[in-house]
């Protein structure tokens, strides 16, 4: 049984409303209105059919029925509904599409496994993307880079 913070939805952007300026969320987010900037959320995202987003998004989990104009990073499944449209780079492990889908961008589906995560921020290092997952913010890659600089690892190759 699902966890209800993954079920539950906690942030709501309705059909009329609008939103600029970046969102971090612990839990649920249902977009049906319109985002410009960044979402991230430690739980799914919703961007319904009449959500239009000129966003990158981060989540551990999407469903994509609108527009989304910025990239699409999930650590685990990522689902475009009929008619969804991403303009930007893709990063999911597992993909998942409904009918006639569009996207215009990198895309990288490696599957699921171990170091995920850091497969996704390296991803969106290489395409030059600042948003980064929850728990992987600039002051946590700091961190973690201090601590594999002295012991020689690196996150860049």
């Amino acid at each position: 049984m699902p966890a209800p913070r993954d079920v539950l939805v906690n942030t709501l952007l309705g059909p009329s409303s609008s939103f600029k300026g970046d969102l971090t969320v612990d839990g649920f987010v249902r977009i049906d209105g319109d985002v410009r900037g960044s979402i991230r959320a430690s739980g799914k995202i919703v961007v319904s059919e009449s959500a239009r987003c000129d966003a990158s998004i981060v989540a551990r989990s999407a469903v994509v029925g609108g527009v989304i104009h910025g990239d699409v990073c999930v650590s685990e499944r990522l689902t475009i509904l009929d008619g969804g449209v991403i303009v930007g780079n893709v990063f999911a492990p597992r993909l998942d599409a409904d009918g006639e889908i569009t996207i215009h961008g990198d895309v990288k589906v490696p599957g699921p496994g171990e170091g995920i995560e850091e497969a996704m921020v390296a991803f969106m290092r290489e395409r030059g993307s600042v948003i980064r997952p929850i728990g992987f913010d600039a002051a946590a890659e700091e961190r973690r880079s201090g601590r594999e600089a002295a012991s020689g690892k690196t996150w860049r190759k």
